[in-house]
């Protein structure tokens, strides 16, 4: 028999809720009907049968979710949280509302992962404050993504964690035939992986879809030592649009390509200098994520990069590096193998030496 996705026992083998727990679903909502869509309405849905699930779960097991948190969509993804939200019809400060959760599903059509990171980790450990981001979800997930087990993600995440350690650069080669080289000196390796019980170490912190090991590389914050990371990154855009980065010195200096596609970018990343960094590098190994077109679940089935904002990654670019708080972002870009772009890439260790991870999108590490 197939299995069948159920939400109590993601609940429960994903967060160990405890009596006493409190649950917050929060679901954004757009400016107005025209920025409205129909995944979107999908996804409002689906955090309000969530919460209704997860309440009927605490009412047999001793603990509680609050009524569904909804807000204004924020200006771009990671941009910082609303100043207010509706619970029960009541506008309430937002912070307040989280301060009354101990475990926070945040179910969103623009990602605010990077502030309910940092809030998290001014929260605390697990037993206090934890958070599971799920932007752009939608049902399919519980199809593919959702149904990874996560004893396989704890396992193979600590793989890829082990492999990362003396490394000191990752070198990614794309199909495109680019090159980049990843400076990783200075820095440490992290795993979400799907466990948020409230005896996590560590940052309290989770994607939904589950199963990525991230790193920031080194932005040149030390005095006198220039960041290595430099070469051309492809990016793909719609009808499969290749534009191309150009980055020095952990920077993107410049856009490659003619075009809406790479005209788009140029404009994305003159709104704010900031934009520029180049602000993650990650290995997305969720053995049933599927490239669907939806970053969340994209970038959980191989790797990625990411730039802009990475204080909440473990980087030194924080909100307070953009020019206002409506400029601050953190992007995603994934190269999955069933991408329109892949890579292979090695990791180059301290002594000199070379492990490779991925071939063509296939990994090689296991």
């Amino acid at each position: 028999m197939t299995k069948k996705f159920n939400l109590e026992s993601l609940v429960a083998e994903v967060f160990g809720p405890r009596p006493g727990d409190v649950f917050a679903i929060l679901a954004d909502l757009p400016a107005s009907a025209s920025e409205d869509n129909p995944a979107w309405q999908e996804r409002r849905e689906m955090a309000a049968d969530w919460r209704d699930q997860i309440a009927a779960m605490g009412e047999r097991h001793g603990f509680k979710a609050l009524p569904l948190v909804s807000f204004p969509a924020v200006a771009d993804a990671n941009a910082g949280f609303p100043a207010y939200a509706s619970v029960a019809g009541e506008k309430k400060p937002f912070t307040e509302v989280l301060d009354q959760a101990t475990v926070v599903i945040s179910m969103t059509e623009v990602s605010i992962t990077g502030p309910l990171m940092a809030f998290g980790q001014n929260k605390g450990s697990a037993e206090q404050f934890r958070v599971a981001s799920m932007p752009l979800a939608n049902r399919s997930m519980e199809d593919t993504c959702l149904m990874a087990d996560t004893r396989f993600l704890v396992e193979r995440g600590n793989v890829i964690l082990d492999a990362m350690k003396d490394t000191r650069a990752a070198e990614v080669r794309f199909t495109t035939g680019d090159t980049c080289l990843f400076d990783l000196r200075f820095r440490q390796a992290y795993v979400d992986n799907g466990y948020l019980h409230p005896d996590k170490e560590g940052d309290a912190f989770i994607n939904l879809p589950s199963g990525e090991v991230w790193i920031v590389p080194y932005e040149g914050e030390r005095p006198g030592e220039k960041s290595r990371t430099r070469g051309i990154i492809p990016v793909a855009g719609a009808n499969n649009d290749i534009a191309r980065f150009v980055v020095e010195e952990n920077r993107i200096t410049d856009v490659l390509g003619d075009g809406a596609h790479a005209d788009a970018l140029r404009e994305e990343l003159d709104l704010d200098p900031a934009r520029r960094n180049v602000g993650e590098i990650a290995f997305g190994y969720n053995y049933a994520a599927r490239v669907t077109g939806l970053f969340i679940e994209d970038e959980k089935a191989g790797f990625h990069w990411g730039y802009g904002r990475s204080e909440f990654l473990g980087g030194t670019v924080g909100p307070e590096a953009f020019k206002t708080p409506d400029t601050v972002l953190h992007r995603d870009l994934p190269y999955a193998k069933e991408c329109p772009v892949t890579v292979s890439v090695d990791l180059v260790k301290t002594g000199g030496d070379r492990l490779p991870v991925l071939r063509d999108g296939d990994y090689v590490l296991w």
